[in-house]
């Protein structure tokens, strides 16, 4: 009976093992599914031990029940001596040097050869009962040749101990002892059943190992995205940082569905999540359908990561093919069409991205990096581009503007209607670089957004363009105030308005001389903190411009509700002027904010017959390169001078 015990709590702990994983659909990956296998292996091996268990104790063994024993005990041998060879599959699998396994070298060969022992050992039995015999009586006896069960289950110990210590580094601490517990438990198992037959405690240790395995080491919870039903990005960041320690190549395949913040707002959040199920189940289908081996991982905002085999990469191209022409269909999910939009990369590492900290950064931000095309980018042939290396090292390239002051200011003159002059500028930052010379705003300004680096840039804007007003020669030239841009980030900031107040106190400028802009996008971002700043500021006397109106989802409550003084049209009202439906909106938007009090300021004008068209519909402001491109400051209040002097001097 005690027999029995310890292969049921085998059987127990492996069933366990097993419940667990597929209930909670942490089958992705090869390194799962070997512990399924392994799980599996220790299940059939406990029945087996329990059932040869059975003879002598329920079953009389009889001569005629001898041929069953032998074939029962046969099967015993073969299941559970692969189990070892198994948990060295594991291994490979885990520690991320698979590959090794494929070119059919010395580690091919030493998973292979010792189990090959064993299979011929059992086969042989059959003909010479020198490995086990069942005699007449129906009773079991060990062979001399047992002997060979243990050598080789010698040899796998010493190749799964080689394995661990070698690529130990690759592992936590914890990680490396727990593994190492394989070959403690299981020498010691089979070293006291060898001396006791009766402590049948083989199948127990191997239970054991493979239950912490899966709930200590493998964390399948970690490595399993619970939502997509994907591999996660911290099975993904952990597989790469494994494959770059081992030296390990792989193609790896970067989709991001452009426009995933959109879909989630207007899905919602259950259909979004089907969405991305469906796009990763898509993927996971693909592999198989053309034969590729891929372990597919979602890495959240819209990213999913499709990791193959290096000798791969043709197989890898057409994969990726196929996903370019899948994005391009729309499907239905709850009645309704979805359509991705989606840029796609393919990179081989380590050759393209030859460490992990550039593997990490370039995952983060390739679809800011490489260009818009309706097909897989390689990234191989845009590496050496000068475009993509200054997108590739933007942050490096702001922390070195900010650490050098390489950032400067640039204003563009704001020309009133009413007054017929020029009453007040933008201030626009601009960013050169030693190396690459201008930055545009439009790749430096995201990228700060995202590192945090846009907090001290829009320091050094505050207290630059205050220092600006504060200047005699921006006194003596008419100007009344100058707009600062204001980030979603700065407008989130608990201490904005002391910091603000703070500097005009510092250089006594007037609160009405700064006109602060926010974008739609940063006026909705969070409207709890965002109103606090805004009105706080505005009863100081700041005013306000809303800024890029017409280019996000235009929340009329907020215009209404928040002081903007001014309504800045962004440009893309200027470049679709002439379309006749565009014009109506363009009429209708300019009576409605004049009816609310609101002045309007026309970004992007280019040309007389856009200043005079606009002019006519009784927009406020003007601003573009009719007048003027963004000057610096000298050359800035030299150009309002000279034109605010002109015009005087004509009435």
């Amino acid at each position: 009976m005690r027999i029995i015990y310890f292969d049921i709590c085998a059987m127990v702990l492996a069933l366990t093992v097993f419940v667990f994983l597929v209930t909670r659909r942490y089958t992705k990956g090869r390194t799962n599914r070997l512990i399924l296998m392994l799980a599996v292996l220790i299940i059939l091996s406990g029945l087996l031990d329990v059932y040869d268990s059975l003879y002598g104790t329920y079953v009389k063994q009889l001569p005629s029940n001898a041929p069953v024993q032998f074939v029962s005990n046969t099967l015993f041998y073969l299941i559970r001596n692969f189990t070892t060879p198994a948990y060295l599959l594991f291994l490979y699998s885990y520690f991320g040097v698979w590959h090794l396994l494929k070119n059919r070298g010395v580690h091919f060969w030493i998973t292979v050869i010792p189990y090959a022992v064993v299979a011929l050992s059992m086969l042989v039995n059959c003909f010479n009962h020198k490995v086990f015999y069942i005699d007449p009586e129906g009773v079991y006896h060990r062979g001399p040749y047992i002997i060979v069960i243990y050598v080789v289950a010698l040899v796998y110990f010493a190749v799964i101990l080689w394995i661990t210590v070698r690529y130990r580094k690759t592992v936590r601490r914890s990680e490396f002892v727990m593994l190492l517990s394989f070959v403690v438990f299981n020498m010691t198992a089979v070293i006291s059943q060898r001396i006791n037959p009766g402590m049948r405690v083989e199948v127990l240790a191997l239970a054991l190992t493979i239950f912490m395995t899966a709930t200590a080491i493998q964390r399948p919870e970690e490595v399993v995205d619970g939502v997509v039903g994907t591999l996660s990005q911290n099975g993904f960041f952990t597989d790469m940082r494994r494959a770059y320690g081992v030296g390990r190549p792989t193609n790896l395949l970067l989709i991001k569905i452009t426009n995933h913040r959109a879909l989630r707002l207007n899905l919602g959040l259950e259909i979004y999540n089907s969405a991305l199920q469906r796009t990763g189940a898509k993927f996971v289908q693909m592999g198989k359908i053309i034969n590729l081996y891929t372990d597919v991982y979602y890495n959240g905002r819209g990213v999913f990561a499709i990791v193959t085999e290096a000798d791969k990469y043709e197989q890898t191209l057409d994969m990726g093919r196929l996903i370019v022409a899948y994005m391009q269909e729309s499907f239905t999910i709850a009645n309704l069409e979805i359509r991705l939009d989606a840029k796609i990369c393919l990179a081989r590492t380590p050759y393209d991205l030859q460490s992990y900290s550039s593997l990490m950064s370039f995952s983060n931000s390739f679809h800011r990096t490489i260009p818009d095309m309706d097909k897989v980018v390689l990234l191989s042939d845009i590496l050496d581009s000068k475009d993509y290396r200054m997108k590739s090292e933007i942050d490096n390239i702001i922390k070195r503007g900010i650490e050098e002051k390489r950032f400067r200011m640039f204003y563009q003159p704001i020309y009133s209607v009413a007054d017929d002059k020029f009453v007040s500028g933008e201030a626009l930052i601009r960013l050169f670089d030693e190396e690459y010379g201008y930055v545009s705003p439009g790749l430096f300004i995201p990228a700060a957004e995202n590192s945090g680096a846009i907090h001290d840039i829009g320091d050094f804007v505050l207290e630059d363009v205050i220092k600006f007003i504060r200047r005699g020669d921006f006194a003596g030239s008419g100007l009344e105030y100058i707009e600062i841009n204001l980030s979603v980030a700065q407008c989130i900031e608990p201490g904005l308005t002391d910091k603000i107040k703070g500097l005009t106190d510092k250089y006594n400028v007037k609160p009405s001389q700064v006109n602060l802009e926010l974008t739609e996008t940063a006026a909705d971002y969070d409207p709890k903190i965002t109103d606090e700043n805004i009105f706080r500021l505005w009863n100081m006397g700041f005013k306000f411009s809303l800024d890029d109106y017409g280019t996000g989802y235009s929340n009329i409550k907020r215009v209404v509700s928040l002081p903007f003084d001014i309504v800045k049209f962004d440009k893309s009202f200027v470049d679709e002027m002439d379309d006749p439906k565009m014009w109506i909106a363009i009429v209708n938007t300019v009576n409605m904010l004049k009816r609310m009090n609101k002045k309007i300021l026309v970004e992007g004008v280019e040309n007389k017959r856009t200043l005079d068209r606009f002019i006519d519909l009784g927009c406020d402001y003007i601003q573009g390169f009719y007048f003027s491109k963004p000057l610096e400051q000298a050359d800035f209040i030299k150009f309002v001078n000279e034109h605010n002097s002109g015009r005087a001097s004509k009435t």
